[in-house]
């Protein structure tokens, strides 16, 4: 049995930078599914960059099956 795994990338601001769970959920966006984790950390990275000084936006990859 093949699993397949799914990448999402969630960003937005955070009362807490540190901790995913702390995301203002007016904020929240979500992009994928990637197949390729390799897309999904790219396109964090460049999330990431393009909000750089924002110290309260993050992005981050989970996953799903």
């Amino acid at each position: 049995m093949l699993i397949m795994i799914n990448y999402f990338v969630i960003e937005g601001s955070h009362k807490d930078p540190n901790k995913m769970s702390t995301i203002y959920k007016n904020t929240k966006k979500k992009y994928g599914p990637f197949m390729n984790k390799d897309e999904a950390v790219s396109l964090a990275k460049s999330l990431i960059q393009r909000n750089i000084d924002d110290f309260y936006h993050r992005a981050w990859v989970i996953t799903k099956n």
